[in-house]
């Protein structure tokens, strides 16, 4: 009987250890990636409005990796079905200095955009306006950009299951006109140290007139990662 009571005993306080490290480690910080060349993430993309849906592979690949910063090589289709291959350029994991981060036109950031703050840990925020320069027509402008990060949860994609952490961002660009509003970019990213990068992306944007309120959708797509190949 004292036996029974005692591993009882040992088997509650077992879990109870269990659970307090669970809860621990939802509450750690995802640390910065280290980047390497040959870096490659291939991503299943659903993308369209409406009923009209588009399937393709978007791939991001690592280029280079030096004092001057990291290029990432991204090939893929625009929102409206059009080949492109472009070469982001970031001083360093999340601070992007030429690229696209929201719909299918590249900006120029006069001081790189922090698109998240490493170690990315639950509860973070921040707001910040974006001095930019629009490619290639060298259009100065300055757009708002915020993001909060969440929770950790398990994410099942074609490329397995992973331990991710959640980041939402919203952006409003600086293309308003005398007829239309700004365009606003809705985004839900989960990132996965394990990756290195993303596994799971939802993007929207879409914009309204002067003339009425109701919204114009210009985005609508969802990324899934395929594969991971980690560089040598």
């Amino acid at each position: 009987m004292i036996n029974s009571v005692s591993n009882a005993l040992a088997a509650a306080l077992i879990a109870a250890a269990l659970f307090a490290a669970a809860r621990v480690s939802a509450a750690d910080p995802a640390p910065a990636p280290t980047l390497r060349v040959g870096d490659r993430w291939v991503y299943n993309v659903t993308s369209g409005i409406g009923l009209t849906k588009t399937t393709y592979q978007e791939t991001r690949e690592v280029t280079a990796v030096d004092a001057n910063g990291i290029k990432v090589r991204v090939t893929g289709k625009t929102a409206d079905g059009k080949d492109f291959t472009r070469v982001d350029d970031l001083a360093s994991p999340g601070e992007l200095r030429y690229g696209a981060p929201c719909f299918d036109e590249v900006y120029r950031f006069q001081a790189p955009l922090q698109r998240v703050t490493f170690p990315i840990a639950p509860g973070e925020r921040s707001s910040k306006w974006v001095d930019v320069v629009a490619e290639p027509s060298g259009t100065k402008g300055q757009f708002n950009y915020y993001f909060h990060t969440l929770n950790w949860d398990k994410q099942t994609v074609p490329a397995g299951s992973f331990d991710a952490i959640r980041v939402d961002v919203l952006m409003m660009l600086d293309d308003a006109t005398a007829f239309r509003n700004a365009t606003t970019c809705n985004f839900i990213y989960w990132y996965s140290p394990a990756v290195r990068g993303t596994v799971r992306e939802r993007r929207t944007a879409m914009y309204s007139t002067t003339l009425t309120p109701t919204d114009t959708e210009v985005l609508n797509a969802n990324y899934e990662l395929a594969s991971f190949t980690p560089g040598k």
